[in-house]
């Protein structure tokens, strides 16, 4: 219902990125479609009390997981979410991967030039498109998360005006460390994140997180 009053920013750049890149104009629609779907039956993010949503996507191998996941993060920072973890498998070059195709599609930027200490502003894929607006990272092509290196940045969630995002492997330390960021540097004081997040599972077949326990 509120897909009027969205500006497709991030969609449109992706979309264009794939036309460029010689993906079927009749593709491209139905990707539009079916991301659509999915984002419809996700939490919305303009709504002012907590809300959590859980759901499961299915596709065969070589179906378009990753450009779809990609459209997906495109449209949920459109319509309002402002920090996306993206879960990988348990490789690191499986990480770097996700991160550079990420980048490509959704950040515009080469994100190993933007956690160093002298940063090296480059811009890729969708960011040659339209560079008025980019994603902000706080995971690299090198990097996976360090809450030492992102807090060099000085960003918080609550002072960052376009959508964050985070390609983390699965990996229990790396987890840990990016819960402790979450909750030390950017919750209040009753222990609230005030900010949407979009948690995507790239591999859930593939060393899910354990939910039995309380956290």
């Amino acid at each position: 219902a509120r897909k009027p009053e969205i500006q497709p920013f991030y969609w449109d750049r992706f979309a264009r990125l794939l036309a460029q890149e010689n993906w079927a104009p009749l593709v491209v629609a139905t990707l539009d479609r079916v991301t659509d779907d999915i984002l419809d039956l996700l939490g919305d993010p303009a709504t002012p009390e907590p809300w959590k949503r859980r759901g499961l996507v299915v596709g065969d191998v070589q179906s378009g997981k990753t450009a779809t996941y990609t459209a997906l993060t495109c449209k949920a920072g459109d319509a309002g979410y402002r920090l996306v973890i993206l879960l990988t498998g348990t490789l690191e070059s499986l990480r770097r991967q996700t991160q550079e195709r990420m980048d490509e599609g959704f950040v515009g930027l080469d994100s190993s030039g933007e956690l160093t200490k002298v940063p090296n502003r480059r811009e890729v894929g969708v960011g040659r498109l339209d560079g008025r607006r980019m994603g902000w990272v706080f995971t690299s092509r090198l990097f996976d998360f360090n809450k030492h290196r992102v807090n060099q940045q000085g960003a918080r969630l609550d002072g960052l005006k376009v959508p964050a995002l985070l390609v983390v492997k699965k990996n229990k330390k790396i987890l840990e460390n990016l819960e402790r960021w979450l909750r030390d540097f950017n919750a209040d004081a009753g222990g609230h994140i005030h900010t949407p997040v979009l948690l995507i599972d790239d591999e859930a077949d593939n060393a899910s997180v354990n939910t039995r326990k309380p956290d």
